[in-house]
């Protein structure tokens, strides 16, 4: 069916099975396959977190190159990364050579990194309902629960490769169905908000009002500098906030596996999945009803309280908890972070943000492979002090920028 003409009841299924394909599969698939890699290739924690830190670099390289204007978030884009997402996942299972592991899974962070910034940014234009985003954004969540159910029904009698394979194949389907979340060929310019960081762009219509900052007479206004000071501390948040949900997204099935076993370590991943599935729709109501800050607390206490949780997780009972904890609150946080800061008026303050949150994600493993990758216990420790410095500093920000709520 053509783009311009396909069901806009199907819209907003199209962009979560895009999510689907970039996230909860091109990116989170290797945490309930990482286990049964281990055991098979004889791995230790270091190589695992590594391979995990180069898909990280590669998201933010995705997010940054279109950040920086260098490649436009249009039809072709997303599709050609839809396809690349799908290759990745498939090329896995060729060798496990760590030099092809680690190029593989760097590609299918660009990749993934480009499909989030190609759905997200359309999910405004693409809504009809109130809960059309919602369902965009929880393709999120599916996909983390299609990648653990994947394991927890294959593992048994699949080895990692043939897992792999597994799930390229459905990634493949969803890419089908995703083809046509509508996006346009060539995407309009248009005049931005001024950036707080820079005083010199330009900005849309809607900001006239605002000083000129084109004029260094008037750009230094206590406007701009609180915009300003409220954006690096949201920005410096965001950053520790990636730090401290990576560790646990991806270490978290490792840390179950002497509880569960290798394969059925991957339920706590599906857990995660239904969770985060339902995590999007639910805190934008929590959000309207109390506020954006109790929000914000709210779901970041909890985020806290799960990685303290799967410290002493020495029983499936507490597993499944931190797991459930984990899944409900980072795309809450993610969510109502990123609304704080468009709503301060910055040029592209998805993608910015955005990108302090990729540097987090991969400073987190690195830190686990370089320090703790033999104390995994000890990554969660870190995760939760991580989370709390964010939760703090996201506050302030929030806070300090004055956002109406």
């Amino acid at each position: 069916m053509p783009d311009n003409v396909a069901r806009p009841s199907l819209t907003p299924i199209r962009g979560a099975l895009g999510m689907s394909v970039a996230m909860g599969m091109g990116r989170f698939f290797y945490t309930p396959a990482l286990p049964l890699m281990v055991a098979a290739l004889h791995w230790s924690s270091a190589p695992g977190a590594w391979i995990a830190t180069l898909n990280y670099v590669g998201y933010f390289i995705g997010t940054l190159v279109i950040a920086q204007g260098w490649v436009e978030p249009n039809r072709f884009v997303y599709r050609l990364s839809l396809i690349v997402s799908t290759l990745g996942l498939a090329a896995v299972a060729l060798t496990p050579n760590l030099i092809w592991q680690g190029g593989i899974r760097t590609i299918a962070g660009i990749a993934s990194g480009l499909i989030f910034v190609c759905v997200t940014q359309r999910i405004p234009a693409n809504s009809r309902r109130p809960r059309d985003g919602g369902i965009s954004y929880g393709g999120v969540g599916f996909g983390i629960l299609v990648s653990g159910a994947i394991v927890l029904a294959a593992g048994s009698f699949a080895d990692w490769r043939q897992l792999w394979l597994i799930c390229a194949a459905v990634s493949a389907v969803f890419s089908i169905i995703a083809w046509t979340w509508p996006i346009p060929a060539r995407i309009p310019q248009h005049p931005t908000l001024a950036d707080p960081t820079d005083t010199t762009t330009n900005r849309s219509p809607a900001d006239t009002t605002r000083p000129n900052t084109d004029d260094p007479a008037e750009a230094a206004t206590p406007f701009d500098a609180n915009r300003r000071r409220a954006m690096a501390v949201l920005s410096t948040g965001y950053f520790f906030q990636g730090g401290g949900y990576i560790i646990i997204g991806t270490y978290l099935v490792v840390l179950a596996g002497p509880v569960f076993g290798a394969t059925a370590a991957a339920s706590t991943w599906l857990i995660a999945g239904i969770a985060t599935a339902a995590s999007p729709l639910t805190w934008s109501a929590v959000a309207a009803r109390i506020g954006t800050v109790k929000a914000l607390t709210l779901c970041y206490c909890l985020q806290v309280f799960g990685a303290l949780l799967a410290v002493f997780g020495s029983s499936p009972v507490v597993l499944i908890i931190a797991a459930a904890l984990f899944g409900f609150t980072f795309i809450g946080v993610v969510m109502m972070t990123i609304g704080v800061g468009t709503q301060l008026g910055v040029a592209n303050a998805s993608a910015k943000l955005t990108s302090w949150y990729s540097i987090g994600q991969i400073v987190g493993p690195a830190v686990v492979a370089a320090a703790l990758s033999e104390h995994i216990a000890a990554a969660f420790v870190a995760s939760a002090i991580a989370l709390a410095i964010a939760m703090v500093l996201t506050l302030v920000g929030v806070l300090a920028g004055n956002v109406g709520r």
